[in-house]
């Protein structure tokens, strides 16, 4: 794994830096976010002195059980595994009793010879399995060679403009679609089921409008937005909207594991696009008003959890 998480007692002191997992600085209570420093920094123009990854709390337990996994039983430091995960010990902890109470792992108290409580040992007791669930482990999510989708964080890029002014929002549009991509292609050379690694269950419509005359079209990058948020499930079933007075039907489809949502246009049921987790997910609709006039309207599919 790089870094020995395995040890007889319960340490606390400092990490010593390893080559898989290069950083200058480790801050406990991280809220999640990994540093990594960038193997390229200051080569052919590049000035990003780190990578900084955020994996999501579905991609973190996995993360856990994996390292459970390659344990194999034994005792690991968790304050070592809470450092590498960028959160608090208690975070891992809670992760842990949680998944002890999904039966997925086990836990056992040990002692020393005098009476004293050491750290636990875990071990794993889910459904047989080499890797869990995609395969997410400590060294994929450092490893800057292996693209497996974990979210490269970037608050501009990540955040849509809410003061209603004109701005460009494909950047997080393409920031999510490059990941999504790149786990779709991990999923599918490891031959592991294609699944969104989330549990999902809303989808939010984020959409940008633009109307006035022809000749100062505006591009579809650059406008407002508001939002429109649905529930996936159940699925089976269809909603109309009107966006700016155009009747929208929206219809849910697809797998509970992998949800489908189709965009049509409300009268004459003109498929617009098709919304899915491995998509990219944007729609761009463009009508001519009049011979001077046009309206133009952008909508962004997100797939959530709350």
């Amino acid at each position: 794994m790089g870094i020995d998480l395995f040890a007889e007692k319960y340490f606390d002191d400092e990490i010593e830096e390893a080559s898989e997992f290069p950083w200058e600085h480790i801050k406990r209570n991280g809220y999640g976010f990994i540093r990594i420093k960038n193997p390229h920094y200051m080569v052919d123009g590049d000035e990003h002195e780190f990578f900084v990854r955020k994996p999501t709390p579905a991609e973190r337990r996995e993360i856990i059980i994996n390292t459970v996994i390659e344990c194999n039983g034994r005792t690991f430091r968790i304050p070592v595994l809470a450092e590498l995960l960028g959160v608090s010990d208690r975070t891992v902890q809670m992760v842990l009793h949680r998944l002890e109470r999904e039966r997925l792992i086990e836990i056992t108290p040990r002692k020393s010879r005098s009476g004293a409580q050491r750290c636990n040992a875990y071990r794993y007791i889910g459904p047989p399995c080499e890797k869990y669930g995609s395969g997410l482990t400590l060294k994929l999510l450092y490893d800057t060679k292996h693209d497996v989708g974990i979210r490269d964080w970037n608050w501009k890029v990540y955040s849509f403009a809410h003061n209603k002014v004109w701005h460009n929002n494909y950047p997080l549009c393409e920031a999510k679609f490059e990941q999504r991509k790149a786990r779709h292609d991990y999923l599918v050379k490891n031959d592991l089921p294609v699944t969104t690694p989330e549990n999902v269950k809303y989808i939010v419509l984020r959409y940008s409008y633009w109307r006035g005359e022809k000749e100062k079209l505006k591009h579809f990058l650059f406008s407002k937005d508001g939002s429109i948020k649905f529930p996936l499930f159940p699925l089976g079933r269809s909603e109309k909207i009107s966006l700016y007075g155009n009747p929208l039907l929206i219809e849910f489809g697809g797998l509970e594991e992998n949800p489908v949502v189709t965009v049509s246009d409300g009268e004459t049921e003109e498929m617009f696009g098709i919304f899915n987790w491995f998509y990219e997910n944007i729609i761009q609709v463009s009508r001519e008003l009049d011979d001077d006039h046009a309206e133009q309207y952008f909508i962004v599919g997100d797939f959530t959890t709350k």
